[in-house]
């Protein structure tokens, strides 16, 4: 039978006192299903029926109680309704709806309480301030009672503390989920600005790799021109025409350099300022952590201050309702008073004295509370000026923001730059293309003029040798020969003056042709030595040639 109880007495004394009010502690478990008429009565030792009861009262269920859980209640009996001290055994049962047994206490008894240990006396101080000292009363009640009101005091004021502590931990979990966000968001960030400083550092490289492939090609470029220069000593306008544009390519080389130097300095300062606002990010979030467990233990102190703060009021507010209700009682208890009257000289400077104790108290408390004020008002400035360092923080980021905008727009400029030092790499190379093709066209006419010389040379001696007799004749146009050679030369002279004209023209045609070009940036500049070797070593002939013609 007592394995099946579902319901469960606590806190059952073995003496209780028939004049101060009785509390029955119990606690429902989850396997009892309360009803609204379930009731614990007060039954004498022995008893056989559940009607055999002295007295009863209704089993109340706390506040927001859920049945299938466990609950601990408690219910009140009156001192008028107690029997009167004996020494018979009582015991506690709890009755459900429907006349069942859920459970039964330990046996008890109802004594009185002895004159001079049991009896406590209390003054009561009447409202108002100007009072005469023959209005305060003396009460004397049992320690019991006094024990018991403290007692529930103390149960109600922890189970504010747990309230109290439930919602200080959902506040809790609140600023860590608060903080893991913020955590994310910042990693969010660290890692954007990682890898957009690794993009820079991509086109950085490939920014240098192309320009180291500019100076390549423009030292190729300048191989071919000293060739070229070599080979066309006789076209001296179009030579320093050539220089001068080497010249500047070499400045925008120097240009470009310069700005290669410049921006590996600036990229340089950029590492050393994210490597500083790292070190800095740390020591803040560092001193952010200590700041915070600095003001969860002024906030832990605070409350526990408060709840000693409000626990005294509670208590001092719980003795002046028992004073009060004792007041009631007084006209029951006048015989009892007037005969410890005797000995209220005594215990009223006892009085006094706690009184005095409990002033001094409340001026501590007082003291404590301002101190607590204070450092609350001290944390609150320390949380205004870590916010406005973060703003700061933050305000920074941006202007570094900024300048790796700025820094993305000079790297564009310079792809710029490099884009037009390419085209103007390729119209020159195709200018040079158009001087060899026009040289090699020149070299060519002057063989075809060679030939024909020597076809009317050997076709005036073949004449000659046939008829002998014109040998007059023949001498004179050999005389008449050398003025015939020079009108040659005359001739070709003018025709490569055309062809310089001409040459001029397809220059500019070609020109107008690359600035159409200028956008194309994956064509390369093809190598032209083997053609140039080839043509430097046909020109020696030719020239021979031409210098015999002439």
């Amino acid at each position: 039978m007592e394995e099946n109880r579902t319901v469960k007495f606590r806190d059952v004394a073995e003496n209780y006192f028939s004049e101060t009010r009785v509390e029955c502690r119990y606690t429902i478990s989850s396997q009892h299903s309360w009803g609204s008429h379930d009731w614990i009565g007060l039954f004498k030792v022995g008893w056989l029926t559940v009607k055999d009861y002295y007295t009863f009262a209704w089993a109340l269920a706390p506040e927001g109680y859920q049945a299938g859980t466990d609950a601990n209640c408690s219910v009140g009996f009156y001192s008028s309704y107690l029997p009167k001290p004996s020494g018979e055994a009582y015991q506690f049962v709890y009755v459900d709806e429907h006349g069942e047994i859920s459970a039964v206490s330990s046996p008890f008894t109802f004594c009185s309480p002895r004159p001079l240990d049991e009896l406590v006396t209390l003054e009561q101080e009447k409202n108002g301030e100007e009072e005469e000292e023959g209005d305060d009363l003396l009460l004397v009640v049992p320690k019991a009672l006094i024990l018991q009101s403290l007692l529930e005091g103390c149960q109600h004021d922890l189970h504010e503390l747990h309230k109290r502590f439930e919602a200080a931990d959902v506040e809790v979990e609140r600023e860590r989920e608060r903080w893991r966000t913020d955590r994310d968001e910042f990693e969010r960030v660290r890692n954007e600005m990682r890898s957009q400083i690794d993009e820079l550092k991509d086109n950085l490289r490939q920014s240098t790799e192309e320009f180291e492939e500019l100076e390549q090609k423009q030292k190729d470029v300048q191989s071919t021109h000293d060739n070229m220069s070599a080979e066309l000593s006789g076209l001296l306008a179009e030579r320093a025409e050539n220089h001068q544009r080497i010249k500047d390519l070499e400045l925008d080389a120097a240009t470009l350099t310069q700005q290669k130097q410049d921006i590996e300095a600036e990229l340089d300062r950029m590492k050393e300022r994210v490597k500083k606002m790292t070190t800095q990010r740390r020591d803040e979030e560092k001193e952010k952590k200590d700041l915070q467990i600095e003001n969860e233990q002024a906030h832990a102190e605070l409350r526990t201050l408060q709840e000693r703060l409000e626990a005294s009021e509670r208590s001092t507010d719980a003795l002046r309702r028992d004073l009060s209700e004792l007041g009631s009682m007084q006209s029951h208890s006048h015989a009892e008073l007037h005969q410890v009257r005797l000995q209220s000289a005594q215990m009223n400077l006892q009085l006094s004295q706690a009184n005095l104790a409990l002033r001094e108290g409340q001026a501590t408390w007082g003291q404590e509370r301002e101190a607590l004020r204070q450092s609350a008002e001290l944390d609150k400035d320390r949380v205004q000026k870590l916010s406005r360092e973060l703003q700061k923080k933050e305000e920074w980021l941006q202007e570094e923001r900024t300048e790796r905008e700025k820094l993305e727009v000079e790297l564009g400029n310079e792809k710029d730059c490099n884009r037009e030092l390419r085209a103007s790499l390729r119209a020159l190379q195709k200018e040079q293309e158009q001087h060899q093709l026009e040289k090699q066209e020149l070299l060519d006419h002057i063989h075809v003029l060679e030939l024909r010389l020597d076809t009317e040379t050997d076709a005036k001696w073949a004449e000659a040798a046939a008829t002998p007799t014109s040998c007059i004749d023949s001498s004179l146009s050999i005389e008449q020969k050398p003025p015939q050679v020079s009108q040659e030369s005359e001739l070709s002279l003018s025709v490569l003056d055309s062809e310089q004209f001409s040459s001029q023209g397809s220059t500019e045609q070609s020109q107008k042709d690359n600035e159409n070009d200028m956008m194309q940036e994956d064509l390369e500049v093809e190598p032209y030595s083997s053609v140039n070797a080839d043509k430097a070593s046909r020109f020696p002939e030719h020239k021979d040639s031409l210098q015999w013609s002439y």
